[in-house]
């Protein structure tokens, strides 16, 4: 059973993730509405989860971020002119896309939707829109990466045994954090 402490910081846990998904969504879907490019969300929402829940990965940093975008739209951009809008295209071209991105370790698995869009896509792929994109993840990440340990990671980090209630420097254990009694 969970004490009050351990539900207050859960529950803040929940609510600074859901007010930064509010931020960055309304971020990425106002680049969207500008753009013209509303699936241009499609790759970068799931990237808002993967850098919200685990922002100390390796695949939430942002320069793994930005090259693993940049890498995927510059394979799927070559592929295009190549293979057919199909479905064999366009599975080869993810697939081309998630082999590079892992032999140059820069997995991070939301751009690989990335060549669906681009394969998928009509006309010209949207460099602009798409850069201001990548980069106002990127600063998302950088931000994430910079909150104090008990603002970010995932909630059963946060109250896991021995609890650690990190505020400022100050650190203290399950034992010293005061319980409630059980009513007898």
């Amino acid at each position: 059973m969970r004490n009050a402490a351990q539900i207050l910081l859960l529950l803040t846990h929940r609510l600074h993730n859901a007010g930064m998904v509010v931020i960055a969504v309304g971020v990425l879907a106002l680049i969207a509405h500008l753009s013209s490019q509303p699936l241009l969300m499609a790759p970068f929402a799931p990237s808002i989860l993967v850098i919200l829940t685990q922002p100390r990965a390796a695949s939430s940093a942002p320069n793994v971020l930005i090259s693993a975008y940049v890498v995927a739209a510059v394979i799927s951009v070559l592929l295009k002119d190549v293979l057919p809008p199909a479905w064999w295209g366009v599975a080869l071209t993810t697939g081309g896309a998630m082999l590079v991105l892992e032999a140059l370790d820069i997995l991070h698995p939301p751009a690989v939707a990335v060549p669906i869009l681009v394969m998928l896509g009509n006309g010209e792929f949207p460099l602009a829109a798409f850069t201001i994109g990548v980069v106002a993840l990127a600063v998302m990440a950088m931000i994430g990466r910079r909150l104090p340990r008990f603002a970010v990671g995932t909630p059963t980090q946060a109250v896991a045994a021995p609890m650690l209630v990190a505020t400022q420097g100050l650190v203290a254990t399950q034992a010293q954090v005061p319980t409630q009694q059980k009513a007898a």
